[in-house]
């Protein structure tokens, strides 16, 4: 449906450490690296996930979120505390959510510049 999806962040150099430890338990990694650009995608080798440094007040997008898929609850789980140990915001934290679908199991946060990322093992149906 998608090529790719693009947020903005104050700190590129900043975004790259958080985002590194929050995809690494997803098996995704960085796969560009330029002076105003990165981007990431699965095992490294697709741009699916693109950084770019942006100025002003307002960062993140009101209202969106973006989701990505975890193999397992246990990887959910790593990259929910990557995500907390490097300046993330807990929006509802690692778990069963049976709440919102029988076998769904993740996590929703806030990354340091206020984009909201949900992980999830497990179907949203």
């Amino acid at each position: 449906m998608f090529d790719h999806l693009s947020v903005g962040v104050r700190d590129l150099s900043a975004a790259r450490t958080f985002y590194d430890a929050f995809f690494a338990p997803l098996g995704c990694a960085n796969a560009w690296a330029a002076e105003a650009e990165l981007a990431y995608g699965p095992a490294g080798e697709s741009r699916v996930f693109w950084l770019y440094p942006v100025s002003g007040s307002q960062v993140a997008g009101q209202g969106t979120h973006i989701a990505f898929t975890a193999g397992s609850r246990a990887a959910v789980d790593a990259a929910y505390a990557a995500a907390l140990a490097n300046g993330a915001t807990s929006v509802r934290a690692a778990g069963a959510h049976p709440d919102i679908a029988p076998d769904y199991y993740g996590a929703v946060l806030l990354d340091p510049d206020g984009n909201k990322l949900e992980i999830v093992a497990g179907t949203m149906h």
